[in-house]
């Protein structure tokens, strides 16, 4: 009998609902749908199971790192995986240990990163590292050359194979002598629907009224005072409410909160924070309009969210989403930090409904692009490539 493929995916947090379209989730399961055996192991999060089998991966969850790297000895000492592939740096010690013990136990081993600029070693400004310098001498090949980079950076530097799904990265990681740089466009499914479709819906009411939707971190970089002061200069008979849905917030962050007092837009505000995935489903389903004012995305999944349930987007002109998004085709494109312009496309998309059909209508095209079998075929050849290297 053959043996099926089999690959240890090992990220800092996620295989849950919250984060169901995130690219480590979604490579998973199209490895384990054409029958490899697939296993996650992941940070547990409040309310997870140590271990469960979903959309047939087995995944494996710990709470302290002392507890990952028990469990992933007995993973590499047990099941041998073919291949082990590290995503993301930060937060992830046990994707450093898991990248360590592949050249030991001689286990192909692949690097991805949604965006290589989140790492505080190479930028001074996490939040807004676009058009600054870049520090490449501070990531570490070598213990001797600073041993903290060398250990957090491992799973990059020694990776033999490096994958990427934003082609803004691919330079970086050349520049950091990054062996085997490949980038492959990112897929989608429609995992978030079929989830939702077999939960109950949100409690928590949204606005009656035409909202406009911003889902993200309460973090610097993802613009969300960029929009705050754009609704303030947006009549309020052309959106009148804005609902935001953050994964790293349950309650208003005081700096938030003390801008939209500011601004004086108190009462055209829902803070729905950390949303389940039906109500954020439900979100985007009674969203007007999507705005993504980020000024550094590392790919950027909310337009394709909004584009499986229709909705037209506007988006910061800023590399990664640039990747796929296309002014007037299928969003509007706005310069960063611009919240003039932005209130000005609020209004336009808001009040131009031919527009609004086009950016509508191009969304859905690219959504159909991302979830053709061309696009799967790639990133399937390029695992089994891997397993034919051996």
């Amino acid at each position: 009998m053959t043996k099926k493929p089999s690959i240890l995916v090992v990220v800092p947090y996620g295989f849950n609902d919250r984060l169901i379209n995130f690219p480590e989730f979604t490579l998973s399961r199209l490895l384990a749908k054409h029958d490899w055996h697939v296993r996650g192991l992941t940070r547990r999060e409040d309310g997870e199971s140590l271990y469960e089998t979903t959309h047939g991966i087995d995944v494996y969850r710990y709470g302290a790192t002392l507890r990952g790297t028990l469990r992933l000895l007995q993973l590499l000492l047990f099941e041998r995986p073919d291949i082990i592939h590290v995503h993301m740096l930060r937060n992830n010690r046990v994707g450093a240990l898991a990248a360590l013990l592949s050249k030991i136990f001689r286990i192909a081993l692949v690097f991805s990163e949604a965006g290589l600029l989140h790492d505080h070693y190479l930028v001074d400004d996490r939040d807004d590292p676009l058009g600054k310098p870049v520090h490449y001498e501070r990531v570490a090949r070598h213990p001797w050359q600073g041993i903290r980079s060398y250990l957090f950076h491992f799973a990059f530097t020694h990776a033999d194979t490096a994958v990427f799904y934003s082609k803004h990265n691919v330079p970086i990681a050349k520049r950091l002598g990054a062996r085997n740089v490949h980038y492959i466009p990112l897929i989608v499914d429609d995992a978030r629907q079929r989830a939702s479709e077999v939960r109950d819906r949100g409690s928590r009411p949204l606005p009656e009224e035409p909202f406009g939707l911003f889902v993200g971190q309460m973090k610097e970089r993802k613009g969300w005072d960029v929009l705050l002061r754009a609704i303030a200069l947006t009549p309020r008979e052309t959106v009148p409410k804005f609902v935001f849905v953050s994964s790293s917030a349950a309650t208003e962050p005081d700096a938030f909160a003390k801008l939209v007092d500011t601004l004086g837009v108190r009462d055209r505000i829902q803070f729905l924070g950390q949303a389940s995935n039906a109500e954020l489903q439900s979100a985007f389903e009674r969203a007007s309009l999507v705005v993504v004012p980020s000024r550094y995305e590392g790919f950027g999944l909310v337009p394709l969210e909004a584009f499986e349930t229709g909705k037209p987007v506007i988006a910061s002109r800023v590399e990664a989403l640039t990747d796929y998004l296309v002014h007037e085709e299928n969003v509007l494109l706005v310069p960063p930090d611009d919240p003039e312009r932005l209130a000005e496309c609020i209004v336009q998309l808001a009040l131009d409904e031919k527009l609004r059909t086009r950016i509508i209508d191009g969304g859905v095209r690219t959504r159909a692009e991302m979830e053709s079998d061309a696009g799967t075929l790639k990133w399937l050849n390029f695992y089994q490539q891997l397993i034919a290297k051996g």
